[in-house]
């Protein structure tokens, strides 16, 4: 167990500029536009109206007449808001962990440090499994609290906006929105999108085992050029199966799944076509029923499996391969 400890720090060390700079970087970003905008809105406030805030009245005098009943939804508008916060944090932890994996077994291979790591009294199975448990677990880990930090600096910023302006921060920002409960709901998903995720991780460790140089050509081409043959030549119309099916099953999964909430896709095209004109509303990401749906779905654990084969054979290859060219 210390062994295994010592590996997981030993990623995060090495690629801390990854797992952890790339969020508080990102979280940066997107506070300064967030209160960029405010100044804006201020300037704009100050010289046109006086300080206050129009939305084509007065916002003083459009909330004193909007019911209480309807400014209950405000904490869904934050909630819709503050996750697409989250979703842009994501799409920062989906390249920080992509590039991560391609150089996760070949990097040691290409610098000879692999001569080291091999001498020491470690195998290539826990070398690997720590791999995995750094990019479905721990890596989301510190993204998720970087999302926290990052919901709660900006409600705090928006709340002194608000007060500034002569409207209660407590009222129109603190009161409605929850983002602890929100941070829970994001929390609850981790381990979903790290079950969907397992064929990349799995698919992305295998190339960066088996490849002796540009595991990225390998890792992206070969599927490509494979699915594309697949399609020009119809191999699989004599299976009464649609051309479309290697691309969203195959491909789509070792190169996207790693994309957090990929599984969602599906799931909000089907509610949508059953909602409203207005759409699915934004609960319906963290709707119970729907990670339920997910969970229970044979595609996900069709994928855990070939996603564990795939680790499988990365630890073979890791111990088959010495070097990288």
């Amino acid at each position: 167990m210390n062994r295994y400890v010592t590996l997981l720090k030993r990623e995060y060390w090495e690629h801390r500029g990854g797992f952890l700079w790339a969020p508080v970087w990102a979280v940066v970003a997107l506070l300064a536009m967030s209160l960029i905008g405010m100044g804006v809105t201020s300037w704009h406030a100050n010289r046109t109206f006086d300080g206050e805030i129009r939305i084509g009245v007065p916002l003083q005098k459009l909330l004193s007449e909007i019911p209480p009943h309807e400014m209950a939804k405000l904490g869904l508008g934050y909630e819709a808001g503050l996750g697409g916060f989250w979703l842009v944090m994501q799409i920062v932890l989906f390249f920080v962990l992509f590039f991560y994996l391609l150089g996760a077994l070949y990097d040691d291979r290409r610098d000879r440090s692999i001569l080291f790591w091999k001498s020491l009294p470690v195998s290539d199975t826990e070398t690997v499994l720590s791999k995995v448990a750094v990019a479905a677990i721990g890596a989301p880990l510190l993204a998720w609290a970087a999302t926290v930090v990052l919901h709660l600096l900006f409600l705090g910023m928006l709340g002194v906006f608000v007060f500034a302006h002569g409207l209660s921060p407590m009222e129109l920002v603190w009161g409605p929105a929850e983002p602890l409960a929100l941070a829970a709901k994001m929390l609850a998903l981790v381990p979903v999108n790290a079950l969907w995720a397992l064929p990349a991780i799995g698919w992305l460790l295998l190339v960066s085992a088996f490849a002796r140089s540009k595991p990225f050509l390998w890792a992206v081409a070969l599927p490509v050029a494979l699915a594309v043959a697949i399609n020009t030549f119809e191999l699989l119309e004599a299976l009464r199966i649609p051309d479309t099916w290697f691309w969203q099953h195959v491909v789509g999964r070792i190169l996207t799944s790693l994309v957090p909430l990929s599984w969602f896709a599906n799931a909000f095209i089907e509610r949508a076509e059953q909602a409203d004109m207005n759409g699915p509303g934004p609960e319906m990401l963290v709707d119970w029923s729907v990670i339920g749906g997910v969970l229970a779905s044979p595609e996900l654990w069709i994928g855990v499996v070939a996603g564990t084969a795939m680790i499988a054979a990365s630890i073979h290859f890791r111990r088959r391969r010495e070097l990288a060219d």
